[in-house]
């Protein structure tokens, strides 16, 4: 990744507590940081994103029930929600397992600012991926190198453990272990060294993330610069 800060975003979001009806809250970015000016940022909590991350376009990134931390290298794939309203389980549309039943995009940027009270910290641990149109409720915590496939749902208070992959379309409302996978309608899990002995299998799966995690930076770096082209190209465009 190209270790120039994104030009345009850092100016657009850290200006942020002007005015009380801008709701923008205080973002601090890492320098390698590539934080979309398409995503929504709002609240009037802080909000830290780490290195070598990159926030899509459309991401919703909402620090109105407390702080936001996004560890190094994450990727925020578009229309995900993270920190947003706390919802009861009655109120969501149904997940499917097999992410046939898809969560509907919001029509509009989720905006809940008058809830100040008794705030909840959410983290997202380094070298996380969340997938599009998935819900991290404030309160939540996702630790190192965990996947959260499409339409997924983590209610507010459970942690998601390291290298844990949560399957499309499942809600989550209980914690997750490490290195375990949630599938099905969220009742399934599996320890992904399963099979083989301790050892053997810790060293499988030790080799196995790392070459997935390499994938993951390529993939990081590679969307960047396809989006920092693309916002070059649209000013062009507007100059002509």
């Amino acid at each position: 990744m190209s270790s120039q800060p994104a030009s345009v975003a850092p100016q657009t979001t850290a200006s942020t507590t002007s005015s009380s009806s801008s709701a923008r809250p205080p973002v601090t970015l890492g320098q390698t940081t590539h934080l979309d000016p398409g995503a929504y940022v709002r609240g009037s909590h802080g909000i830290t994103i780490g290195e070598q991350t990159l926030i899509h376009p459309r991401a919703q990134l909402i620090a109105t029930h407390g702080p936001l931390s996004i560890g190094d290298r994450c990727i925020i794939s578009e229309k995900s929600i993270i920190g947003g309203p706390l919802e009861s389980p009655s109120t969501l549309p149904p997940a499917s397992g097999s992410g046939s039943s898809l969560l509907p995009a919001p029509q509009k940027p989720v905006d809940q600012d008058n809830d100040e009270s008794d705030p909840m910290k959410t983290t997202i641990y380094p070298n996380v991926y969340i997938h599009a149109y998935s819900r991290v409720h404030a309160g939540a915590t996702i630790k190192e190198a965990a996947v959260v496939e499409a339409h997924v749902t983590i209610f507010a208070g459970v942690t998601v453990g390291s290298h844990a992959k949560i399957c499309a379309g499942v809600t989550v409302d209980q914690d997750v272990d490490d290195w375990t996978v949630v599938y099905g309608n969220g009742d399934v899990k599996r320890q992904r060294t399963n099979g083989q002995s301790p050892d053997v299998g810790a060293q499988h799966m030790e080799v196995v993330e790392a070459m997935r995690l390499k994938a993951m930076d390529k993939e990081r770096e590679g969307t960047v610069a396809i989006l920092k082209m693309a916002a070059r190209m649209a000013t062009l465009a507007k100059k002509k």
